[in-house]
């Protein structure tokens, strides 16, 4: 193990393909890693400052990868992120691959990609910070393999799959362009799957939609503008490499009062 390496300690937020694969690249480095299971929307507070400072008085260096930060950290604290105010920035994996000094393989630029950029980023299509389109684009088995690692690390059991079924079989509701999609969960990853599959492999647009769960929170994927507005107005969690500009693919979730987004939705698109 590179000695530097030793001088850092690392935090891991929210489980998902690219969390998984930060993990296995930092085991096979030999670094010292702290996991608390943490889901999307993981914050730093979740570990506690007091953990982060410990780690600090030793002389080692903090590490946060994909943690809202929401509480003081030492001045020495690194923080590894690529949503929000910072998604002009590399996905996190490429990030972590920098610190650690080792190049990305194929499977990191498709983590990458998918993280960063969903079908769109996968197909080679839309441009990911710090890695450009994705050339070759993934085949589809790495499709396959990628979106599956996605939807079993975010907990998606046979019942949630069920529920999600019946909603996308439910009589269709729009909001201008937008699907609407109403549920009980908030695993919403295979609807996104679902109308990628259905229109993105044929040659066409993977329609916008909005997912409003019975357990409070809205996720919207589509024009990166409207994600962006809002998150301006709800606040939340955002992201994707087309955040912030018209035509291109972005998203954003949060635990915003439901009618108030949808009334929003209705005069933005």
């Amino acid at each position: 193990m590179d000695n530097k390496l030793n001088n850092y300690v690392f935090f891991l937020g929210g489980a998902d393909a690219e969390m998984a694969r930060i993990a296995e690249v930092l085991e096979k480095a030999g670094c010292e890693v702290r996991d608390a299971g943490l889901g999307w929307g993981a914050k730093a507070s979740d570990y506690g400052e007091q953990e982060f400072a410990a780690v600090a008085k030793t002389g080692k260096i903090p590490v946060l990868i994909e943690l809202e930060v929401d509480c003081d950290l030492p001045e020495t604290a690194v923080v590894i992120d690529h949503h929000n105010d910072r998604v002009n920035e590399p996905p996190a994996i490429l990030q972590v691959l920098d610190l650690l000094g080792v190049p990305p393989t194929r499977w990191d630029h498709i983590v990458a990609a998918n993280d960063a950029g969903w079908f769109p980023g996968l197909a080679g299509t839309l441009e990911i910070p710090g890695t450009g389109f994705l050339s070759p684009p993934a085949t589809q088995e790495e499709v396959k393999k990628i979106r599956h690692e996605d939807s079993s690390l975010q907990g998606v059991t046979e019942d949630m799959m069920a529920e999600i079924s019946r909603a996308l079989n439910a009589p269709v509701e729009m909001v201008g362009s937008i699907r609407v999609i109403r549920m009980s969960h908030s695993k919403c990853g295979p609807v996104g799957d679902y109308f990628a599959i259905l229109n993105f492999t044929e040659g066409e647009d993977i329609p916008q939609y909005v997912v409003f769960s019975g357990d409070g929170e809205t996720n919207f994927s589509g024009d990166g503008e409207i994600c962006f507005k809002l998150q301006e107005k709800f606040d939340g969690w955002s992201g994707g490499a087309g955040l912030g500009e018209a035509g291109k693919t972005a998203f954003w979730g949060g635990y915003a009062n439901q009618d108030k987004v949808e009334e929003f939705l209705k005069h933005t698109n």
